[in-house]
């Protein structure tokens, strides 16, 4: 009995070891301040200044979108219901069946759109899904669609930089689109080499471009932009055994990529081509669990060598986290948080209730 009590002592100090441990990877000192911004505060969107519309960060909330303005501390909010597309000049709100699409400006004056359509925005791309995912429209913030195209198979992933749109398809063609439509790259597979796109990202400096394709093995394969188009500069085999679509994010500075296929993490060094798995109970952070109630999704590179993902519950307990890896380590985890922003300045973390704005965080 007094072998097992000592047990449990031990126990129970490795666990409050572990979980100092996690807190202490982010020095206090390494934030300059820390406020939480509430919902029930905040001004309505038509409040924003001009002087200050691009110094404004878009966030989704779970009943609330709207902007953050980390300089002067300040929330912007709109109450909506649904889902909805979200960037620096307005947004797009729409149902789970592509319908009932209204278009907002930055005064919050909305008007019907008419499309069967899912709205994606990123960066600089305002993007309309077809709802067979068998073509994409470009539009600008008018609602002014720019240019079409369309595909023979199902649009399987998608991504933006600042300068480029990537879409993969179900037989594994790969479209690189400028601004103006042009396709800078086009990879198209034969019925011979079908390889499903399970994933891809751009790098924000739109130098980098990786794609995850095949069933077993998968590849991961990383291109270079190069002589006005992109290049294979490498191809490495994934041995994993899932069959879930891929979320990615290329870390800012271009060091590592980070993937997520549901209940598993993967860390892949782009200079030295090689992946990791991460491991159940890194740092104290479980993040390849055996256990099928949680699902892991990649929400983006925030600064740096950061990169933020979500851990959700699919057990309907509503329950969340988001965890920032650095160079695939955890150094930070936000209890009940579903969302992350980040610029050059402030991290923030979305909450039901409110914004969390962290200045000062360095790597």
């Amino acid at each position: 009995m007094r072998r097992r009590f000592y047990g449990l002592i031990i126990g129970i100090a490795a666990i409050i070891f572990t979980l100092f441990s996690i807190r202490s990877t982010l020095p206090e000192r390494e934030i300059t301040s820390s406020v939480f911004l509430t919902f029930a505060e905040a001004l309505d969107v038509s409040r924003i200044p001009k002087a200050r519309s691009d110094q404004i960060v878009p966030f989704i909330a779970e009943s609330f979108l709207g902007y953050a303005d980390p300089l002067e501390e300040l929330l912007y909010v709109h109450p909506f219901k649904g889902r909805a597309a979200i960037d620096r000049l307005g947004w797009i709100t729409y149902d789970r069946l592509a319908t009932d699409l209204k278009l907002y400006d930055l005064n919050g004056g909305g008007q019907q759109f008419r499309a069967y359509a899912y709205p994606w925005f990123k960066a600089s791309w305002r993007v309309l899904l077809r709802a067979d995912q068998m073509g994409i429209a470009v539009m600008d913030k008018t609602g002014l669609i720019r240019w079409e195209k369309e595909f023979p198979t199902p649009i399987t992933a998608i991504d933006a930089s600042s300068l480029f749109l990537a879409v993969g398809t179900l037989d594994g063609s790969i479209s690189v689109f400028d601004p103006n439509g042009w396709a800078i790259l086009s990879m198209q597979n034969s019925l011979q080499e079908f390889q499903t796109i399970y994933g891809l990202a751009l790098s924000a400096d739109s130098n980098y471009l990786i794609i995850v394709r095949g069933i077993s093995p998968k590849k991961i394969e990383t291109y270079r932009f190069t002589d006005n188009s992109f290049a294979k500069v490498s191809e490495s085999s994934l041995m994993v055994n899932t069959t879930f679509q891929a979320t990615i994010a290329i870390a800012r500075d271009n060091s590592h990529a980070i993937m997520s296929f549901g209940d598993m993490i993967i860390y892949y060094n782009i200079k030295n081509k090689y992946y990791r798995i991460l491991e159940a109970g890194m740092a104290g952070v479980e993040l390849s669990e055996t256990q099928v109630d949680f699902r892991y999704f990649v929400l983006g590179s925030l600064k740096d060598s950061l990169v933020a993902i979500l851990r959700s519950d699919l057990e309907g307990k509503a329950k969340s986290d988001v965890i920032i890896l650095n160079h695939g380590l955890p150094v930070h985890i936000a209890p009940g948080a579903f969302g992350a922003i980040g610029d050059e300045e402030v991290i923030g973390f979305v909450y039901k209730d409110g914004l969390e704005l962290l200045k000062g965080w360095r790597p």
